[in-house]
């Protein structure tokens, strides 16, 4: 999916960040590609793991995990990457999609020292040796968890301000766009993947593909949020139809099967929610 990027004021916000917390950060687009880093350097210590291709590898994979991760909590997070460094991480929309991701980190806390040096060299020693890991291990970055705590504020201010100021801005709907409308226009119907498949196209491997680099979630759960969205609309406001009638309509035929998937999803029975909405 194509997108319209603000470089000059997507720059300039990532050096005030650098400059206001000393904080290296970088941001992505929603493919999970970098588009610019500040400052471009690395620390040291994570400049000598990368300086390896196995590093490389580990890193790039890790990133891919907190982005993944971010997206499907739809919020920052913070987590130890494959070294045992803290990262953060916010999803970054355009509208209801993801546009991209900021990213901080390459820290550590500022205290039990000791500890996180022999855990960060355990996850570490196949890609490093013991004198070069004690040469760099100073130079990474300690914090307190309060700066963490704000420093995660900060950064998911910046997200709204992107967002607000539509600094990133998803061009054209691409298969995305036109798996939401397809899912939009049947959820009603028993389709399956492959009649999506042949409708859009495109593999089945592709769809579920896209779906989870968008949205975090596979093709099935988004059928069935939209499902479970329009049911709970339906049983708070046409009250003349019956939860089977319910069920039928928003395209689910198995009565019981419905009243499962609901109730998972929702914490409430059918019934139950109808009644608490009241």
């Amino acid at each position: 999916m194509a997108e319209y990027l603000k470089l000059d004021k997507l720059s300039g916000l990532l050096s005030d960040f650098y400059k206001v917390t000393g904080q290296r950060i970088g941001i992505f687009d929603g493919n999970m590609s970098i588009i610019l880093e500040c400052p471009k350097r690395h620390s040291p210590f994570c400049e000598r793991i990368r300086s390896s291709q196995e590093g490389t590898r580990r890193c790039r994979e890790c990133d891919n995990y907190g982005m993944h991760e971010a997206l499907k909590s739809g919020r920052t997070i913070t987590y130890r990457c494959h070294a045992g460094l803290l990262e953060a991480c916010s999803p970054i929309y355009d509208k209801d999609k993801i546009a991209g991701y900021l990213m901080f980190g390459q820290v550590i806390y500022d205290r039990n020292i000791d500890d996180q040096h022999d855990m960060i060299f355990d996850k570490c020693r196949d890609i490093i040796d013991v004198r070069s890991f004690n040469n760099l291990f100073g130079s990474i970055r300690t914090i307190s968890p309060d700066y963490l705590d704000a420093a995660t504020n900060i950064m998911t201010a910046c997200v709204g301000y992107i967002q607000l100021e539509q600094l990133i801005k998803l061009q054209n709907e691409g298969l995305w766009g036109q798996m939401q409308h397809y899912i939009d226009n049947n959820a009603d119907t028993a389709f399956t993947l492959s009649d999506m498949a042949n409708d859009l196209a495109v593999s089945i491997s592709t769809l579920c593909k896209t779906a989870k680099r968008y949205s975090g979630k596979s093709v099935g759960q988004l059928v069935i949020d939209l499902r479970i969205k329009r049911a709970k609309h339906l049983l708070a406001n046409e009250r003349n139809l019956t939860v089977s009638q319910v069920s039928a309509v928003v395209g689910i035929e198995d009565y019981n099967y419905f009243s499962r998937i609901f109730k998972k999803e929702t914490g409430y029975s059918p019934t139950e929610y109808r009644k608490q909405a009241q």
